[in-house]
């Protein structure tokens, strides 16, 4: 029996070795491929590459394009040749994954405008009927799981993290889900055209 369980105290936990490592062999050690030191890294460099992402992206987004960010850390890592200059290439990566996101958003909000201005158009041509209701018309339409994750991210504002905890996706299925439904109501807006533009 060890002379710490004599005295009726429970033993200290012995401190992780990799929390006294410096910055650039902790770096090393998870460009090798070593998961609980790029852990110990999302730990001392978390804070910094949330707060990168807020000023690029907002509030709003940040969470989704900081867990992007560390996602490429970790891919990437092997190809960083100087650990030294680990926090610079941390900080270019981040401000670049948060570009990619902002003209990601940027194109998904033309895609659906384009798509309201289409149904505007075909209205004004066709009826006085509210718009609005042809968008719901076409929404209805699509899979169940495209019209939800439409609604909850255009409608309600829900993140992609947020969508995926309702669907049981991972962020990145919801990403390509969101892509296939935007895909599927710009085709049904282009068939609907083609079919108007046959009977005209």
């Amino acid at each position: 029996m060890s002379p710490a369980s004599d005295t009726g105290h429970p033993e200290a936990p012995e401190p992780d070795p990799l929390s006294s490592l410096d910055d650039a062999a902790l770096v090393s050690k998870a460009a090798s491929g070593d998961e609980a030191a790029f852990e110990v890294l999302v730990g001392r460099f978390g804070a910094l590459v949330l707060g990168l992402a807020r000023r690029k992206v907002g509030r709003e987004d940040a969470d989704d394009v900081a867990q992007d960010a560390l996602l490429h850390v970790w891919r990437s890592l092997p190809s960083l040749r100087e650990p030294q200059a680990f926090i610079g290439w941390l900080s270019r990566l981040v401000q670049n994954r948060a570009n990619r996101w902002i003209q990601r958003r940027h194109r998904k909000t033309v895609v659906l405008q384009q798509a309201r201005e289409e149904l505007l158009s075909r209205a004004r041509r066709r009826s006085e009927s509210a718009p609005e209701l042809e968008t719901d018309e076409l929404v209805r339409k699509l899979p169940d799981e495209m019209r939800l994750a439409l609604l909850w991210k255009y409608v309600e504002g829900l993140s992609y993290d947020e969508i995926g905890e309702r669907l049981s996706m991972s962020f990145h299925q919801v990403d390509y889900l969101l892509r296939r439904a935007r895909a599927a109501l710009r085709k049904e807006v282009e068939r609907l055209d083609s079919t108007e533009g046959g009977n005209a």
